[in-house]
């Protein structure tokens, strides 16, 4: 069995590299929802409902311009996240930061989460 790994993780904006970002999480979520007939214990359709992207990325040093895209003007800046996995790129395009927070142990290294959400993705 091929085992895959992920890198070159790249966070661009307006087509842009500006930092690049590790231990990156996708969920895609069809939102399935099913139908049933009255009195029927099985399915009779499956329903799709809107695609929900979302994910999370971490990083293992502090970078302000990533805490900026976390604005409280009322408006969240957009970016795109491309990832290498083994000769696929996937591309997640119109991404905004949902949540971000900043982990400060007492002994090692700071890391920073953040959450995010994408309008759509590519494969290629």
């Amino acid at each position: 069995m091929t085992v895959y790994k992920g890198w070159n993780a790249q966070l661009l904006i307006d087509g842009s590299v500006v930092g690049y970002v590790q231990e990156v999480t996708i969920d895609i979520d069809h939102s399935l929802d099913y139908y049933f007939p009255a009195g029927n214990r099985q399915a009779a359709l499956t329903i799709e409902g809107p695609v929900n992207i979302t994910g999370s990325f971490s990083r293992a040093w502090i970078n302000t311009d990533y805490l900026s895209l976390l604005n409280n003007t009322g408006t969240l800046s957009e970016f795109s996240l491309k990832v290498q996995v083994g000769s696929m790129y996937i591309t997640l395009n119109n991404c905004k930061l949902k949540k971000g927070s900043l982990t400060i142990p007492q002994d090692g290294v700071l890391t920073e989460d953040y959450d995010f959400s994408a309008l759509s993705f590519t494969l290629s």
